[in-house]
Order: structure tokens, then sequence, then C-alpha cells
């Protein structure tokens, strides 16, 4: 089975169980105060931050910063790995406005915001379909293996 990794602080472990049973350093709540918690994207060489658009080669040297544009304002929270990946084209969640980067996505006010009408910006959506395929290749490697 492949590895996987905590969303808070990049922690890799062997199995789900091993994963979610050890206290997490880099949790919300606080270092030990929480445990670690599924990264549900697929192992990459490069990992995107949700709210900026920051890159790093591995979730833990991504999650060790603070984001300026984190949702509980700027510095007040670490940026925060999008399960979607690096992609060419992202598309907001909640409007469907396209934008080439996270960076220039997150920057706009978003007009079909939960909050209301320019009160939230763009969010990064993952397609279903893309989000499936990613799972399913992590969770299933080495039988999909036995397969081909």
């Amino acid at each position: 089975m492949a590895n996987v990794y905590c969303k808070y602080c990049g922690y890799k472990a062997p199995s789900l169980r091993a994963l979610i049973s050890c206290y997490c350093t880099r949790h919300p709540n606080g270092s030990g105060k929480g445990k670690h918690e599924l990264f549900e994207g697929v192992e990459a060489k490069k990992y995107v931050c949700e709210y900026c658009g920051f890159t790093a080669g591995t979730i833990a040297s991504l999650t060790s910063s603070y984001c300026t544009r984190h949702p509980n304002g700027s510095g007040k929270g670490k940026h925060s790995p999008f399960i979607g990946g690096i992609q060419s084209k992202y598309t907001c969640r909640y409007c469907g406005f396209k934008a080439g980067s996270i960076a220039y996505l997150t920057s706009c006010y978003c007009t079909r915001h939960p909050f209301g009408s320019g009160k939230g910006k763009h969010a990064p959506q993952v397609s279903f379909d893309d989000f499936l395929t990613n799972v399913t290749k992590v969770l299933f490697k080495d039988e999909l293996l036995k397969y081909k």
C-alpha cells in the first residue's frame, strides 16, 4: 500500500491507522492537541497552497510557514496543501470563475461566495472525477498493479 501523509505537518506513515494514531505538532488546535489528519491528495513532486498558490517540494515544507491569504487572516494560519495538485487552470468552487493560477484566483472577490457577494474570495475547486481517480490510485496502488 502507498504511504499516507498528514495534511497539517506532512508526516509520512505506511497506513492510515498508523497516521491517525499519533498527535500532530502542527495541528490547528495547537501542538499535540489533535491527531494527524489524512491528506487526501496524491504524492507529487510539488505541492501548492489552496489559499495563496505558494509551492513547495514537500507537504512538511509547505505547511511550515504562515499564509498571507489564510481564511483566519494574513499570517494567522499555515499554508494548506490543495488536494487537486498543480493544474493548468483553476476554477472557483462557488461561481465557476477560471484562472491560470491559484494566486490569481484567490486574489479576487467572488460574487457568489457563501458569505455574500464580494465578502469572500474565490476558492479552488477539485473535480470529483479527478479526486476519485487520485484517491483510488493512492489507496489501491498495489492492487491496480496486479491487474496490469
